[in-house]
């Protein structure tokens, strides 16, 4: 940890600038009891009262995975405000303890819809033991959320794995104490239209050392340098087709989104983008919002697409898939439309130049094959449906044999 105090600091000054090292959380949890359940096991329930104004809380242990134990569902370490689990996890052991958060109308059992919980877990280091590494790390599940993070220099590996958002450190560097200072060991995720929310805390400990670690859950957004979005279901779709020899491009934004703009990004390459055009997200993300742009400068040959959201007063960006239109009437380049798709009963729509018969094949991204069919195309637009696959969620792969010609396309699988 970075040492930011001198000796010749007052006690006065060290509050002040302590205070000035953390936010205001948005939810504050201390004071919990139990309600029910044997302390610290699977099935306890603990009471949080006034979380926030208006609202209490309960947190339920619903999981504990490989040898961990919970010492301490909220330790005295670090900040007060935030959750402060403190975990037990034995050598070569990789476990974790898993959390229901439940908000209430304050003094009833009447759930109450938050409209916006954010979780930012803080000091997700590390730590070698005979140079053996731990690796901390944190889950939080956010089916419809969004999760960003410090690109340049983070020490975590962040992902996301059947809609729970996981950072992961390492570099297995520990940073004593608990604080906001150090930006590469947090992440922050963000769910809305809630009532529960699912948390893990957990480590990964490859060394022969048993280990006491504490975690640290804070209720608030925070702003990083260089920061990324991890998109989760932001962009439900995003798709483009020549209309009266320009290129019209068509997408939709959940309602869950936290956008203020919309970029739109063109390239003759697939490589190197500039912004065409800038359009304005009016709804703030109470609902779904559709946008359409249109292209009068299309070149008549291929031209890609992507599009850039932004939250300009969190700095936050996301970047969509490529899109990539073909202009050129006499091409018989077959063209993938949407690049995204669902994971479960997954739609391909294709645009073939003249009618043909195909082969198609389905993988994931370990190049398992899902699914394999012959396809008579149209000409024109064509949508194919699968609906008895699954998808895993993340990178998928279709490939389409056409008249002995391979075509390949990424999808992002969501």
């Amino acid at each position: 940890m970075i040492r930011i105090f001198t000796q010749a600091l007052t006690f006065s000054s060290f509050l002040l600038i302590n205070t000035a090292l953390k936010a205001q959380p948005e939810y504050i949890f201390k004071g919990g009891t139990l309600a029910s359940g044997t302390s610290n096991k699977i099935g306890a329930v603990y009471f949080f009262p006034s979380v926030k104004a208006g609202v209490d809380a309960t947190i339920t242990i619903t999981n504990i995975t490989g040898g961990v134990t919970l010492t301490s569902i909220d330790g005295s370490a670090g900040f007060s405000d935030a959750l402060q689990p403190v975990i037990s996890i034995p050598a070569l052991k990789n476990g974790y303890v898993e959390f229901k958060i439940d908000f209430f109308n304050a003094g009833t059992t009447i759930p109450n819809k938050q409209k916006e919980v954010p979780v930012t877990p803080i000091n997700v280091d590390g730590q070698k033991f005979s140079s053996l590494p731990l690796y901390e790390y944190d889950e939080i599940y956010s089916p419809d959320g969004y999760t960003y993070f410090q690109t340049a220099g983070s020490e975590l590996a962040i992902t996301m794995n059947n809609s729970w958002a996981r950072g992961k450190n390492k570099a297995s560097v520990e940073y004593p104490g608990i604080d906001t200072i150090r930006k590469e060991v947090m992440f922050t995720t963000i769910n809305v239209g809630i009532s529960t929310l699912l948390v893990r805390v957990g480590a990964d400990n490859q060394s022969k050392t048993d280990a006491v670690r504490s975690r640290s859950l804070y209720f608030k957004k925070f702003k990083y340098p260089s920061e990324i979005i991890l998109p989760n279901r932001t962009l439900l779709s995003f798709n483009g087709c020549e209309r009266n020899s320009k290129v019209e491009l068509k997408g939709l934004l959940s309602s869950s989104h936290n956008y203020d703009k919309i970029i739109i990004e063109k390239s003759n390459s697939s490589m190197q983008f500039s912004n065409v055009a800038e359009l304005p997200i009016t709804n703030e993300g109470s609902s779904e919002f559709p946008f359409t742009f249109i292209d009068k400068n299309s070149l008549a040959a291929n031209n890609y697409y992507r599009v850039r959201l932004v939250n300009t007063k969190l700095g936050v960006i996301e970047i969509s898939n490529i899109l990539m239109i073909n202009m050129d009437k006499e091409t018989t380049e077959l063209q993938l439309v949407n690049s995204i798709v669902k994971k479960e009963s997954p739609m391909l729509t294709l645009i073939s130049e003249k009618a043909a018969t195909a082969k198609l094949q389905l993988t994931d991204f370990n190049g398992r094959i899902l699914c394999s069919k012959n396809l008579n195309l149209n000409s024109g637009l064509n949508i194919i449906n699968f609906d008895a696959i699954k998808i895993p969620s993340g990178f998928g792969f279709v490939t389409i044999e056409k008249e002995g010609v391979l075509n390949n396309f990424k999808i992002i699988v969501q």
